[in-house]
């Protein structure tokens, strides 16, 4: 691969000839050159706009200062509910990322062989006629071809690919994360109790932010944090409120191989082997149910746990089923149980019949069918075995401490909960991690009470993103076909990414290997940088090599627009962008500050790219511009401007203000209103209290649990079964369609299975080829794959740092400060060791990463091969049968003593070249293209 020959200034200077070839990033003769430092200087025009960063998924508010057009200071905005004012490194170093002198200033199309990096300047309009013109062949052809894909840290415009892909009536969609980062959590978790996932660094566990505060006894007496670490993962918001649980008396316990910092504030800390968290979950739970410590009169009333079970298709048996006469409507909701003074079953109505005296736990023959059992049966089945020596045993902990981890969570119960985070999303048992914590909340009935974590607080918002998919509100004729769903890759076996309407990545690299069941031909991706982010990644590349378009939208250069891309569309940073964002009770208002060069926030791309299809023909793209949509929930309507796209945001705000603001509110009217309380905030946390038992005006029955098909928790899964069976959860996906079944079914309760690779195997429970076991974890100064390019933030943390537990280094020969070379069964990396207690031995912790500065060397490849963990990761079988997940935590590696990697960064004047460089704020890209 040839050396980059073009210095970044003339770079901008050559670029600003339509047609001049040149390089992505390089700088004269070596390629970097001294960068002048951002102009403070005033003329006196300041000001102060209150927006939202987006550095993470977290949207915190900050106050950005504008001077003669330029943004010169980002600080916390104390308006927001959920930081107070608190900003982190990522939020701080905005202003570093906005004025990069690396920035992808103006669309871009490969001149020669990919991989060269020779680009040629082109306009919006080239690029979006060469993309939609190969997009018109595909459509002609098999529109199924197509794959577009998301991810990069923290994108807010998720389901405009999603949008696009259903505008063109085909296609597929996948990120990096999905089935490996929060969709097992955020699908399963509401499949059993009928509200919401716990994740705190995805902010829905709002009620961190209330306990222990204005609203007095409202308190989270023990939280225990499962995989997470607020303290990293959202600094300024879960990890301040943390700090603040703390403080008022909130203990703590804290599962995770590492000794984060919330682990060190832990009045218990479990470090767990990686992979075994469902071994311990079942432990939990069987101590819970052995020792009578549930709330047996939440299970009986409130779960499905004393409803009868058919052997035979292992659904709970409504009451018809067995001959009951019941009201037809009153049917869905009527349940069997055990009655122990008839001694025979009996229809258990919603919410309950107070002369029932069911029996909770029991195995029964009943018209000559045998093995039917409760629930709670069924439940106690799966842990039997689990015992907290067994656990201690396989998961490498004392037994002890996980007793004592239990009694103090069951202690604080019913005003306790578990956080579970990213971390068991990333191996196999995704699934079964979370359902295992979802049982243990619900048979202790932390739910809807004071401090718990699942609560049924009034909808605050119209949707978890406000740019829908098409099918949001089962609107059919802009959403997608049966057709299109049953042929997206990987989605009938592996039916939970139905919910995020995302197709398989080991799936689509099998088609691209073989061509079955169609071969992708155009990829077009909007993130970070894929070679770094995906598991397994020298495979899934190598594969890629087979697309004949591959577009990239981001904002700076990366490995996958250097060695990948065919065209390169510059996306917005989130200073130039705008958004609503939900916190607690109130909307911000993400504002565009400045709009730099030709760069356009991913939303108007997309929109931009059906208008190109809709001019080309493409009758469905068409139809998204010249329908009536009058009904802003059908949300098909697209926007060619950021006025539009704004003006859309503020329509769709209004629906929550509807009684204070009956005209509807303009974008601008929006921003100085901002923030937004939507409920009297106490109303809001004191009226979802018990919000299950409260009475509907409408069926003047409680609400329960409305997310369930029963009403009820469901800690028996059956929801998990039917979306095996048919694609989803109620039998049925939003747009009505019931799909084949998965090759097995989907199994109601969790299990533990031992991780692939595993440290104990063969007749001495010992890999001697691969005898450590990884891991890896945030840190607080990057998200994902983003900002290795920000000068201050490598500072603090320039490489990837091993921890490695004293015994483990011993047995290596390695010391703090020196450089190995880890390899599994798939590829090696390095990293820089850390010599640590707070990892166990056996067990190694690294995060992912890759160097921007090595882009400009004789390898580029080696931005994403030098100490990037996701070369070593598993990418392949066996996946996760509900969502597909594959195995980025818990596999076997081997070290040894090795040398720093060449032209890696390490000192602090060595990021001199990527110090901001002052910007003339120029509008933007659709000040350059009139779509």
């Amino acid at each position: 691969m040839e050396k980059l020959n073009m210095s970044r200034r003339s770079f901008v200077k050559t670029a600003a000839v339509a047609g001049a070839v040149c390089a992505v990033a390089g700088q004269s003769d070596t390629n970097f050159v001294e960068a002048a430092h951002a102009d403070t200087s005033s003329s006196g025009e300041e000001k102060v706009v209150h927006t939202a960063c987006r550095a993470c998924i977290s949207n915190c508010a900050v106050k950005v200062t504008v001077r003669d057009g330029r943004v010169v200071r980002i600080v916390g905005d104390e308006i927001d509910p959920m930081s107070e004012g608190r900003i982190c490194a990522k939020g701080a170093a905005g202003i570093q990322a906005l004025y990069n002198p690396n920035r992808l200033k103006y669309p871009m199309k490969r001149v020669g062989e990919r991989g060269t990096n020779n680009w040629e300047r082109i306009t919006w309009e080239e690029a979006l006629d060469t993309i939609a013109d190969k997009l018109m062949d595909l459509y002609e052809q098999d529109p199924m071809t197509l794959i577009v894909s998301g991810g990069g840290g923290g994108n807010p415009q998720f389901y405009s690919q999603m949008r696009f892909l259903q505008a063109f009536d085909g296609g597929n969609f996948f990120e990096p994360g999905c089935a490996q980062c929060y969709l097992p959590r955020n699908h399963a978790q509401p499949v059993m109790n009928g509200q919401t996932d716990n994740s705190i660094a995805d902010s829905n566990a709002y009620e961190i932010y209330y306990s222990g505060n204005q609203y007095g006894d409202n308190m989270c007496k023990c939280l225990v944090l499962w995989g997470t670490d607020p303290s990293q993962s959202c600094p300024a918001s879960g990890g301040r409120a943390l700090c603040n649980l703390r403080e008022n008396g909130t203990k703590t316990v804290v599962i995770d191989p590492r000794f984060t910092p919330d682990a060190s504030k832990a009045d218990i800390w479990l470090p767990i082997r990686p992979g075994t968290d469902v071994a311990l979950e079942l432990a939990w739970i069987k101590y819970i149910l052995d020792n009578k410590l549930y709330d047996e009169e939440f299970c009986m009333k409130w779960t499905n746990l004393p409803f009868l079970i058919n052997p035979e298709t292992k659904y709970t048996y409504k009451a018809s089923e067995l001959g009951f006469e019941v009201d037809e409507a009153e049917d869905k909701y009527t349940f069997v149980v055990w009655d122990k003074t008839q001694n025979a079953p009996r229809p258990a109505p919603f919410p309950w019949d107070e002369t029932l005296d069911a029996q909770m736990d029991g195995e029964f023959e009943y018209n000559g069918v045998t093995g039917i059992k409760t629930g709670f049966r069924a439940l106690k089945e799966c842990c039997e075995e689990w015992t907290l020596a067994k656990a201690a045993e396989v998961c490498w902990l004392d037994e002890d401490k996980i007793e004592e981890a239990i009694k103090l969570y069951v202690e604080n119960s019913p005003n306790a909960g578990i956080s579970l985070g990213v971390a068991t999303d990333q191996y196999e048992q995704s699934a079964q991690a979370a359902m295992g914590t979802t049982i243990i909340d619900i048979i202790m009935s932390n739910v809807d009470n004071p401090g718990n974590l699942t609560q049924q607080r009034p909808a605050q918002n119209p949707g978890t993103y406000l740019v829908p998919a098409y099918d949001k509100y089962g609107y059919n004729e802009m959403g997608p076909t049966y057709e299109t769903e049953l042929r997206r890759l990987g989605y009938i076996e592996h039916k939970g990414l139905g919910f995020w309407k995302a197709s398989h990545i080991g799936t689509i690299r099998t088609a691209l290997e073989t061509g079955e069941p169609y071969l992708p031909r155009v990829w077009i991706d909007r993130s970070g940088n894929k070679p770094a982010m995906l598991g397994g990644a020298r495979h899934f590349l190598e594969a890629a090599k087979k697309f004949e378009l591959i577009v990239h939208m981001y904002m700076y250069p990366t490995a996958m627009s250097v060695e990948m891309a065919d065209i390169i569309l510059p996306a917005a940073e989130w200073l130039e962008t705008s958004y609503a964002c939900d916190r607690c009770n109130v909307f911000l208002i993400r504002q565009r500050v400045v709009q730099l060069f030709e760069c356009v926030d991913e939303t108007l791309m997309w929109s931009w790219l059906t208008k190109k299809l809709a001019d080309k023909g493409h009758p469905k793209c068409l139809r998204s511009f010249t329908g009536d949509f009058s009904n802003v929930e059908k949300l098909s309507k697209n926007w060619l401007t950021y006025e539009e796209y704004e003006e859309f945001l503020a329509s769709v705000i209004s629906r929550s203000f509807t009684k204070k603001y009956p005209e509807g509110l303009t974008w601008e009217q929006c921003k100085e209103l901002m923030p937004m309380e939507i409920t009297e905030e106490e109303a809001w946390v004191q009226n979802s209290y018990g919000y299950y038992k409260q009475i509907s005006p409408t069926t003047g029955k409680p609400y329960g649990f409305s997310r369930t098909t029963s009403l009820r928790c469901e800690p028996y899964a059956e929801g998990m079964i039917r979306l095996g069976r048919t694609g989803n959860s109620a039998g049925k996906d939003s747009m009505g369609f019931s799909f084949p079944a998965a090759s097995v079914d989907y199994p109601p309760l969790p299990y533990y299975r031992e991780p692939h690779e595993s440290p104990v195997v063969g007749d001495d429970g010992y890999d001697a080829q691969y005898p450590y076991t990884l891991t890896e974890g945030r840190v607080p100064m990057y998200h994902h794959g983003t900002l290795r390019n920000v000068p201050y933030l490598r500072e603090i943390y320039p490489v990837p740092l091993t921890w490695i537990n004293p015994k483990t280094a011993a047995e290596v020969g390695v010391e703090t400060g020196d450089w190995i070379k880890l390899t599994s069964r798939r590829d090696s990396t390095h990293g820089k060791v850390l010599v640590t207690e707070g990892i166990a031995p056996g067990v190694l912790y690294q995060e992912r990463f890759w160097n921007p500065e090595l882009l400009d060397s004789d390898d580029p490849s080696q931005a994403w091969k030098a100490m990037n963990i996701n070369l070593l990761t598993k990418h392949d079988e066996p996946y996760n049968d509900e969502y597909g997940t594959y195995t980025l935590r818990g596999f076997q590696v081997n070290i040894e003593k090795s040398t720093k990697p060449e032209g890696v960064w390490e000192d602090p004047e060595e990021f001199e070249p990527w110090m901001p460089v002052p910007s003339d704020n120029t509008g933007g890209g659709d000040a350059v293209y009139d779509a």
